[in-house]
C-alpha cells in the first residue's frame, strides 16, 4: 500500500507540519507494545508459577504420604520387639536404629562445594 502525500504546485510533496500528532501517535504506538509485553511476561509468569506450585504440591504429597510410611514401619518394628523385650526397651532400640542411621547419613552426604576467594 503507498502512501500518498499532498503535492506543492512544483511537485515537490509537502512536509507534515503537524509534529504534536506524529509524538502523540509514536507515544501510543511505544505504550501499545509496552502493554502487550507485560501482558506476555504476565502469562508467562503465570504459566510457570501454576507449573511450579502444581509440582511443589504433588512433592509435598509424596513426602507426606513417605513419611506416614515411615512412622508406620517404626511402629510396627516396635512392636515386633515388644514381643521379645519390654515397650520401652523396643522403644530405645528402635530411636538408637534411628540415630545411627541419621549419623551414618550426615557423615556420608557431600560436603557443600566452596567457591575458590581470591
Amino acid at each position: 500500500m503507498i502512501e500518498r502525500q499532498p503535492h506543492r504546485a512544483n511537485g515537490a510533496p509537502e512536509t507534515l507540519q503537524d509534529w504534536p500528532t506524529l509524538v502523540s501517535r509514536a507515544v501510543d504506538d511505544v505504550t501499545r507494545i509496552l502493554q502487550s509485553e507485560a501482558h506476555m511476561l504476565q502469562t508467562s509468569i503465570g504459566a510457570t508459577l501454576e507449573t511450579r506450585l502444581a509440582s511443589a504440591v504433588a512433592t509435598l504429597s509424596a513426602i507426606a504420604v513417605l513419611i506416614c510410611g515411615g512412622v508406620c514401619m517404626l511402629c510396627a518394628a516396635i512392636l515386633l520387639l515388644h514381643q521379645w523385650l519390654p515397650l520401652w526397651q523396643s522403644f530405645g532400640l528402635a530411636g538408637a536404629a534411628i540415630l545411627l542411621i541419621g549419623i551414618a547419613m550426615y557423615a556420608i552426604r557431600k560436603p557443600a562445594v566452596v567457591p575458590n576467594s581470591v
